[in-house]
């Protein structure tokens, strides 16, 4: 054996350093966005259960005995039978409740899957900023786990926070190489090719999904596999390449098999593409079916906002209407903008091609506020080209149908029939 070879054999592995994820969050002081999101008598047991995980996290074991008053958990549990009656909210805060009930013998790992499980259901609830504020706290809890950084990126992103979305992908990502986590090493590599991809910077983001899909490969991970092929199907669809876009959209529709709860996702994104082409008719069916599987507010939104546009592009007025009239309801109705902007661009493109002008300003100009204030670039980008000259009027309403090209690709009108069928069976 060389020297040289005999010194590598010797040589320690290397020592991945872990870069902090942002923890500051811009308010006035800590829980502040809890408050001002929920703003009633719910949201403040929120927050000063937020305040416990808090102090919990930041003492020293063997302090953590005494960092409660005495009926500290009487008094929050008489205050939780008063004001809540939401069976959902009240099963939450009296699971917080634990960390005043048994500080001193409570684990880390319970506190971290306790703050996850909170975090989840504010996402589902439709409050983003609460669920990104329990996140942090469960990976201030568990600093080891890739999953936690994960989630954090995550929500972060959803809440338009790109900087702190990008500082946690990448703590992920080093926690996950370190432990050897492949399949988080593969979802930080996706979570940062998707900030590249908000950034306009499609080179970047495929060298990202390149790296997962090798993991993918190397680890037999189906859950990082599917994404990867999706998210390179978008870069591909938004290039122009159409025979690489098809490739890459029935590789992920393979990978994602008829049920997976992404699916809906993926046949959104395809049906976008198709309309981009102007098979408007073979969107509109698949839009339809995925409407029904969807339940999150900001993704339902999104596809009732598709809808519009592929109902206006074949024809289909009356329906073109309805939709229009669902998504104005869903905006005003919530304080959460998450994908808002990205709908009513579809709106105000679906007015463009039945040539309602002052509907494409209204659209177009609301979107371009939301977008500025979330740094939204390809929004911003899209919206200002709607209110500038970036549109044309089109026919009157019965003509538009007349733009309406058919799916001539037998694979492409197969696999249209195929997401139809298995959207229905969600």
């Amino acid at each position: 054996m060389s020297r040289a070879k005999s010194k590598r054999s010797r040589r320690s592995p290397r020592p991945w350093a872990i870069p902090p994820g942002l923890l500051v969050l811009q308010e006035p002081f800590e829980g502040y966005q809890v408050l001002e999101e929920t703003q009633n008598e719910t949201g403040v047991l929120l927050w000063q259960s937020l305040r416990d995980v808090e102090l919990w996290t930041a003492a020293e074991p063997r302090e953590r005995a005494v960092l409660f008053a005495d009926g500290a958990l009487h008094a929050r549990q008489a205050w939780i039978e008063e004001q809540v009656q939401d069976g959902a909210m009240r099963r939450i805060l009296e699971s917080l409740a634990v960390v005043l009930e048994r500080p001193e013998t409570l684990t880390a790992t319970e506190v971290a899957d306790l703050c996850e499980e909170v975090s989840t259901w504010a996402s589902d609830s439709g409050l983003p900023r609460t669920a990104l504020a329990f996140a942090q706290r469960c990976a201030v809890a568990a600093p080891e786990a890739a999953g936690a950084a994960y989630l954090v990126a995550l929500l972060a992103r959803r809440n338009a926070d790109y900087k702190r979305a990008d500082t946690w992908f990448r703590r992920c990502l080093a926690l996950a190489r370190r432990h050897k986590d492949w399949k988080h090493y593969g979802l930080a590599q996706i979570g940062i090719a998707n900030l590249h991809m908000q950034r306009g910077d499609g080179p970047s983001a495929r060298a990202r999904l390149m790296q997962a899909l090798r993991a993918a490969r190397r680890h037999a991970l189906w859950g990082v596999r599917a994404p990867a092929f999706h998210d390179l199907f978008c870069i591909a669809a938004t290039s122009g390449d159409i025979q690489e876009a098809e490739m890459y959209a029935k590789a992920a529709y393979r990978s994602y098999g008829r049920r997976h709860p992404k699916l809906p996702a993926l046949a959104h994104d395809v049906a976008r593409f198709w309309m981009q082409q102007k098979h408007y008719r073979t969107a509109l069916a698949v839009f339809r079916a995925v409407l029904g599987p969807i339940h999150r507010p900001p993704e339902r939104l999104l596809v009732l906002s598709s809808i519009a546009q592929a109902a206006a592009g074949a024809g289909e007025v009356l329906m073109f209407e309805q939709a229009w009239y669902e998504v104005w309801e869903v905006v005003e109705a919530s304080d959460d903008r998450e994908r808002v902007a990205e709908a009513l661009i579809n709106l105000a493109r679906a007015a463009a091609l039945l040539g309602e002008r002052r509907r494409v300003e209204r659209a177009a100009s609301q979107a371009l506020g939301i977008a500025l204030r979330r740094g939204e670039a390809q929004e911003r980008i899209a919206a200002e080209a709607l209110l500038g000259t970036g549109w044309e009027t089109r026919a009157p309403h019965g003509e538009a149908s007349a733009e309406d090209t058919p799916v001539r690709s037998a694979s492409t009108a197969r696999l249209a029939r195929e997401l139809v069928v298995a959207l229905d069976d969600f």
